[in-house]
């Protein structure tokens, strides 16, 4: 499982991510981003979010799960319109696993909801805008609020060099997107299947 946190683009880049995964789960774990559903556009598509689950310790068949949610391209997305049930993450996320990988998008500031989906987790990806000091400060801040687990950045270009923003990350670098001004679905696509084919390695 993989958890994407960040501050530019950290939603976008977990629904191409889990797009490129064969039968992947998105779960929306920030219950203040607005809704993943909102952003991919299927908030009319009819299907369970977070407030419609009721888990309650008991077992949640993968295959109702599956047919349960609305779709986003290949992609099944468990939306937050609501903040979710801590207690519940690890359940819905061992179901979701039956099925595929499985992707969380999480709030960027610490809660009991991001550390149950970070417990989860194999690899954290923090998507960071190399636009100035501000912004990598930041995202410097959000690295340094993980937990103990594996953890890489996925950079946006801008005014600052690749090299000096990683060095001020201090975090391993998993790959480079062009800037907010030119956004390129295909490079996200390219980062996505190389993070996914490294964790099935």
């Amino acid at each position: 499982m993989i958890g994407g946190s960040g501050a530019v683009g950290a939603s976008t880049f977990a629904a191409v991510l889990t797009s490129v995964a064969e039968r992947g789960v998105l779960i929306d774990l920030d219950p203040v981003g607005g809704g993943i559903d909102v952003l991919l556009g299927i908030d009319d598509l009819p299907g369970a979010r977070w407030s419609g689950l009721r888990v309650g310790g008991g077992y949640l068949d993968p295959a109702a799960l599956e047919t349960g949610l609305p779709r986003w391209r290949t992609v099944a997305v468990l939306a937050a319109d609501e903040p979710p049930d801590a207690d519940s993450v690890a359940q819905v996320a061992a179901s979701a696993g039956e099925l595929g990988p499985v992707v969380f998008d999480l709030p960027r500031t610490p809660s009991p909801v991001r550390e149950a989906g970070l417990a989860c987790c194999e690899l954290c990806v923090v998507v960071a805008a190399a636009t100035d000091v501000r912004t990598l400060v930041a995202a410097r801040a959000v690295l340094r609020s993980l937990p103990d687990v594996p953890t890489g950045v996925v950079l946006r270009r801008g005014g600052f060099g690749v090299g000096e923003a990683v060095d001020l990350l201090g975090a391993p670098l998993l790959g480079v997107l062009p800037p907010v001004d030119r956004p390129s679905e295909r490079a996200a696509v390219r980062i996505a299947a190389g993070l996914v084919d490294g964790l099935a390695a």
